[in-house]
């Protein structure tokens, strides 16, 4: 995964994030849904790691639970709406998606690292 790619998954999952932190999600929403998905899509080819795109596929089949107008009620846990229900879903998997992207990130700068120590005058 390069740099950019990288830099690209950070903006797809910020641009998530604010979404579903401003979106009330009571009414339907199916430009916000269309969005959504493609952001989720973006950021699952940005990033090529199953982890990542599970996450990202629980997003995307919450925020369609969440901004299609269905009845939200079943979603409802003692003192928490479905919507908020939802909304905590999907922020949920979005954060483990950021915390798998550092993890990619902080692999690959030891590989790099690494590299760089056995391609050394004298390593090995």
């Amino acid at each position: 995964m390069t740099t950019s790619n990288m830099a690209e998954a950070r903006w797809l999952h910020a641009a998530l994030r604010d979404f579903f932190a401003r979106h009330c999600g009571t009414l339907p929403d199916f430009r916000g849904l269309a969005r959504v998905l493609g952001l989720c899509e973006a950021a699952a080819r940005a990033v090529d790691d199953a982890y990542c795109r599970e996450k990202l596929r629980l997003t995307a089949e919450y925020a369609a639970e969440m901004l299609s107008g269905r009845d939200h009620s079943k979603w409802g846990r003692d003192s928490t709406s479905g919507v908020e229900f939802l909304r905590q879903q999907i922020l949920n998997a979005l954060e483990l998606y950021a915390s798998r992207l550092y993890s990619l990130e902080a692999l690959r700068a030891f590989d790099s690292i690494e590299d760089r120590l056995h391609a050394a005058p004298g390593a090995g």
